[in-house]
């Protein structure tokens, strides 16, 4: 039988790493259900180096505070308007034992509704996890080359 190779570990990997969140993004926070978590929060500006998107560009990262208590395909069809082509929204949720939490199949049926696949999970704190959608490459733009 063949083995699998170790999981790795990003532990050492701060928040916003994890959120694929560089220099010079296009940043959105959507804070739905409560403020952004204070770990996604701290240093956003600072690793973006630039301040949070306006509402006439658009966004290389969203940042999507929700709960149970919101319509899900609605926020991310609302974004996916603004979205860059090779970015991604994440729905940041609370996890299992907190209120307002989402299970993990509700996220990715709003996804499919929204016209968008997820493709990374990621603990951003003890009390929030974060699933980040995107557009399907065939669905994105051609570019030209």
């Amino acid at each position: 039988m063949k083995q699998r190779p170790p999981e790795r570990d990003y532990s050492h990997r701060g928040v916003l790493d994890k959120l694929g969140i560089k220099p010079g993004h296009a940043v959105a926070v959507d804070a739905l259900a409560g403020p952004l978590d204070a770990a996604a929060r701290e240093g956003l500006l600072e690793q973006t180096g630039r301040p949070l998107a306006r509402e006439d560009e658009p966004a290389d990262v969203v940042l999507a505070v929700v709960d149970a208590t919101v319509d899900l395909a609605a926020v991310l069809r609302r974004w996916r308007g603004r979205l860059d082509p090779g970015g991604g929204i994440w729905l940041l949720t609370p996890k299992r034992r907190f209120s307002g939490y989402v299970a993990e199949g509700e996220l990715i049926a709003a996804g499919r509704v929204a016209g968008l696949v997820d493709n990374k999970v990621c603990s951003v704190s003890d009390a929030t996890s974060a699933m980040r959608f995107v557009v399907r490459k065939e669905d994105r733009p051609k570019k030209n080359v």
